[in-house]
């Protein structure tokens, strides 16, 4: 069955200017000129083909008919606001999508997640692998896990809460055949490279002042997890970031012979402005900046 329905953007300016008795104010209202305001009243009367407003010289006064109208008006806006609102939160009350970097995921965030689990059992996670900015709305993602520092983009909180710290590693059997005393001797080694953080050693060396080895130099990995594997396998040396190889130096699969120090960024749980205060993000947040960080003995290596 086809519908006879009036001109549905002129439904709200109809309303508000009913209320305020005044397009000049509805226009306000609305963030539209006087005139959109004009034009969408003068078609919805042109539909129904009654005046909804007497105008005067400097003011306006409903009709009968409008009179008659603005009540309908009011409850159908009312109920498409009701229904979109929601439709809109049915995706926040499901479960907790986290948008987190792969070797992070993989290597600190899966190990302290059953801790999470156990304190909130009604909220289910999904992860999602991604190093990229974020979308929140556009990928339906609800918090995600990024490296960086200030600042971040518009419309978004940041909440540091883990340090990143950065030193090369390598496997102990790898040292133990190669002569590695001081920084400068990485020259003769091959290091390890990865695209997600390709300027790692570039930063490193920078940071350090090592002089003589060419940052460029090397073999390169898809993610930081490959490198690090790689270097626990004997073909080079990787930076590593502390709290992605914790567990590989307290195993001793890795060493790191020349420490860690900070690289001056942060892991940093990222949120949509506006949905802070839903409850599923709340807790998550809440957490993970509670969350065991480095373990014992390790943070603040240098």
């Amino acid at each position: 069955m086809r519908r006879r329905l009036p001109p549905l953007k002129a439904l709200p300016a109809f309303e508000v200017a009913a209320d305020r008795l005044s397009f000049s104010a509805a226009a306000e209202a609305l963030n539209v000129t006087h005139g959109a305001i004009s034009r969408q009243v003068k078609a919805l009367e042109d539909h129904l083909g009654v005046a909804l407003f007497r105008r005067f010289n400097r003011r306006i006064a409903l009709t009968e008919a409008g009179l008659a109208l603005l009540p309908s008006v009011r409850q159908a806006l009312q109920h498409l606001e009701a229904g979109a609102a929601q439709v809109a939160a049915r995706p926040r009350q499901g479960p907790l999508v986290v948008s987190c970097l792969a070797t992070f995921m993989m290597r600190w965030l899966i190990p302290r997640l059953y801790a999470f689990s156990a304190t909130h059992p009604g909220i289910e996670v999904r992860l999602s692998a991604s190093h990229a900015p974020v979308d929140f709305a556009r990928e339906g993602v609800d918090v995600a896990i990024r490296v960086g520092k200030a600042p971040w983009p518009a419309a978004t909180s940041a909440h540091p809460f883990l340090e990143d710290r950065v030193g090369p590693v390598c496997s102990p059997a790898w040292l133990a055949a190669n002569r590695l005393a001081r920084a400068s001797d990485l020259k003769r080694h091959t290091l390890l490279h990865t695209q997600t953080r390709a300027r790692a050693w570039r930063d490193w060396i920078e940071a350090n002042g090592v002089e003589g080895v060419d940052a460029s130099a090397g073999l390169r990995f898809e993610h930081s997890y490959f490198s690090l594997e790689a270097a626990a396998g004997g073909l080079g040396v990787a930076v590593g970031s502390l709290p992605l190889v914790e567990a590989d130096l307290r195993s001793g699969r890795l060493v790191a012979p020349f420490g860690f120090a900070a690289s001056g960024q942060h892991y940093c749980l990222l949120t949509a402005r506006q949905d802070g205060d839903i409850g599923k993000i709340q807790a998550f947040r809440q957490w993970i900046l509670g969350a065991p960080g480095d373990a014992p003995g390790l943070r603040g290596s240098s």
